[in-house]
């Protein structure tokens, strides 16, 4: 049955080869492979279509279906477009793109039949495999489709060396050879191939939501997200790090209260659709700097210490003293940041932020940072009052607040009882359980009753020490709110009221803060951030963070400047004419090298040289309409051949016994195979001018 649907198909289209079944077979493995990482990416119908229509093309393969004629191929086409443009309608995105190519793609399949359809299916499935970037860019990513493509390339091999049988430990071979082969001149093309900034700055958002910090906070948000041990960035100090209790990395200022919702007042332009600069760095030796490199957020807000200044252009300072992106950050990015070594002093009780009380407040920000709802939670505005009528000063109003936090029994917990609409009477007087949010919003709430400026600020506390290379990691699950409060005399002073309720949080992070609740990403069973007090488990996880984190850093991140920068290390001052010249050395020196292992590879023996001989043979008399067929041996086929032409049936003879002398005979008689090849040379020669006379 198989070979009848093959024959059909042959008639209907002339001498086209059909793909050999050992071709077809790693066209379809090479196909699962390269869609496999992209599934994760399209929506479910799409999957469940492109699995369909490879095991429809596996059913022909194994010949329990056919091929479907053009009206059932134009219906399919017709229904797969419907439903993508209902799923996708008004996405402009690049997921969108990668979605209708997988789409395509996966209906190509289905009219994949003959040799030259599969040499075209080859480069589309090589060039799906680089469109998986759009969307990762890890270490992993590049070593599975550094994996899919050797499997893709088998592809080719299996074409075109798929007749001569060769052993698949000798397909194995060659095809590790050419990769061996190949790698240092895609090197040397990677480091010294001046980066031409536009090629390298085209924004591409993938239009995926992303986890992280957003720009409103209501109760049980920051709970959700300390769920998560997704990363939000990593840093590298120049120096020595600061303390762990000092490690807030500001991103947010929440200044408005609606409800019982935090919301920030500040307008943040939307996305950015132009070119992307290149991030260049200022140079900051002397100082105490530290490089950041963000995981995206699709947001422009970024993250830093206190009393931080710029030292990369890709992102400023706003007039409320938090770092902003100039673009969305659409993929993993870096920044510098220079900063002043921060106060050791009590970090609770109030820590100065440095320069961004450099000025006083003007009529607006203070009608901004008082703002409150005129109604709600009289218990609260009662405490407060009674407070008031005690005329103390503000800071020591702003101590006693601090310390009933200490002095009250309330408990810091990710699972907080429900509360009622007056939230904060609520849980300042009766649930007292609660985590940062709930802390840093009361705080603010009773600061603001007392006429005292004052905002919640979000963003990371701490972070987690890379011992294996020395840089810190914040999660998702670092996430924390605190309080900065208006002091005419000192400026921004930062007050944190979940280090009363549970030091623990700010000395040693989340995760020994509820220990013995059991919390820590109890959401997360598959998360191996949870299982770090097994130490193999913990080795394994920082050692792949530091893989891709090396990664991004020498990889993703090459750009012009790190490429100036590595290479004046070895070449001194290096101009575009000098990375040129170096380039064409390298690259000249890399292919003579190749051309000689290839070469080498051609002079290896008689024997391959009968088989390239006798493949010559085959070539020339396919003019005469005899092809070779799939699995037909040498006197298969020139017994064929002698069928149609009689006269020429002794040389034919010949020709195969020497075929088969010089290819299976055991001797070692070199100066035997050499005169039998070259005999072989000169009779097929006079045998294809014969054969070509008789055939006109």
């Amino acid at each position: 049955m198989i070979n009848s649907v093959e024959k059909k198909t042959s008639n209907q289209t002339g001498n086209a080869p059909l793909i050999p079944r050992g071709s077809l077979f790693l066209l379809m493995i090479a196909f699962l492979s390269v869609m496999l990482p992209h599934y994760a990416n399209i929506e479910a119908w799409l999957v469940v279509c492109s699995v369909g229509v490879a095991l429809w093309r596996a059913s022909i393969f194994r010949g329990w279906l056919s091929f479907p004629n053009s009206s059932v191929k134009t219906l399919l086409v017709l229904i797969a477009i419907g439903a993508f443009y209902l799923t996708y309608r008004q996405q402009y995105t690049v997921e969108s793109a990668v979605a209708f190519f997988v789409l395509a793609v996966s209906l190509k399949l289905i009219e994949v039949k003959f040799t030259k359809d599969c040499y075209l299916f080859v480069f589309i499935l090589l060039y799906l495999c680089a469109c998986q970037f759009l969307f990762s860019q890890t270490f992993l990513t590049a070593l599975y489709q550094l994996f899919a493509t050797c499997i893709v390339l088998s592809v080719l091999f299996s074409l075109h060396k798929g007749r001569l049988n060769v052993p698949s430990r000798v397909r194995v071979f060659e095809l590790s050879k050419l990769l061996v082969i190949s790698v240092p001149l895609v090197i040397s093309i990677f480091v010294f191939f001046p980066r031409i900034a536009p090629l390298w700055s085209i924004p591409l958002s993938t239009g995926k939501a992303q986890t992280g910090i957003s720009d409103s906070m209501s109760p049980g948000e920051i709970a959700e997200l300390t769920q998560s041990a997704a990363r939000a960035f990593r840093i590298e100090f120049t120096g020595e790090a600061p303390p762990r209790s000092q490690l807030y990395w500001r991103g947010l200022e929440l200044d408005l209260l609606e409800g019982n919702t935090w919301r920030s007042s500040e307008l943040i332009s939307g996305r950015f659709l132009g070119r992307l600069d290149e991030v260049r760095t200022t140079n900051t030796k002397g100082k105490n700097s530290y490089d950041i490199l963000i995981e995206p957020t699709n947001n422009r807000w970024g993250y830093a210490l206190a009393s931080s200044d710029v030292a990369s252009n890709n992102i400023y300072i706003n007039e409320r003293g938090f770092v902003r992106f100039k673009n969305n950050i659409i993929q993993p990015t870096r920044y510098r940041l220079s900063y002043e070594a921060p106060n050791i002093g009590d970090r609770a009780l109030g820590a100065p932020l440095g320069k961004t009380q450099a000025r006083s407040l003007s009529r607006d920000e203070r009608r901004r940072y008082l703002q409150l709802p005129l109604s709600g939670n009289p218990k609260t505005r009662l405490f407060v009052t009674e407070l008031l009528n005690q005329r103390v000063s503000q800071s020591f109003l702003i101590q006693r607040l601090m310390s009933y936090f200490r002095v009250q029994p309330f408990y810091y917990t990710l699972k907080p009882p429900l509360t009622n609409s007056d939230f904060f009477d609520d849980f300042l007087f009766n649930t007292r359980k609660g985590f940062c949010s709930h802390y840093a919003g009361s705080l603010v709430y009773m600061l603001r009753l007392a006429k005292i400026p004052s905002r919640v600020v979000v963003g990371y506390q701490g972070g987690e020490v890379n011992e294996q290379e020395g840089y810190l990691i914040v999660h998702q699950y670092d996430a924390h709110a605190w309080v900065e409060v208006w002091s005419d005399d000192a400026g921004w002073v930062r007050y944190d009221p979940t280090a009363m309720v549970a030091p623990e949080r700010i000395e040693n992070g989340l995760e020994q803060a509820v220990r013995e609740e059991g919390s820590f990403l109890s959401g997360s069973a598959f998360s191996s951030a949870r299982y770090n007090q097994i130490g193999v488990i913990r080795w394994m996880r920082l050692k792949l963070d530091s893989v891709n984190y090396n990664w991004q850093k020498w990889v993703v991140g090459y750009d012009g400047q790190t490429q100036l920068n590595f290479l004046s290390r070895w070449f001194g001052a290096v101009t575009f004419q000098t990375l040129a010249l170096i380039m064409t050395l390298v690259a000249g020196l890399v292919i003579g090298i190749a051309f000689w292992v290839l070469s080498a590879d051609k002079k290896r023996g008689p024997v391959n040289k009968v088989v390239l001989e006798f493949e010559r043979f085959c070539k020339a008399a396919e003019k005469s309409g005899m092809t070779r067929e799939v699995g037909e041996t040498p006197n298969q086929f020139t017994d064929r051949l002698a069928e149609r032409f009689p006269e020429q049936k002794e040389s034919l003879a010949y020709i195969s016994r020497c075929f088969n002398y010089l290819q299976y005979s055991r001797t070692d008689d070199k100066n035997e195979q050499l005169r039998l090849l070259n005999s072989m040379k000169v009779k097929s020669r006079k045998l294809l001018k014969a054969i070509k006379k008789s055939a006109k």
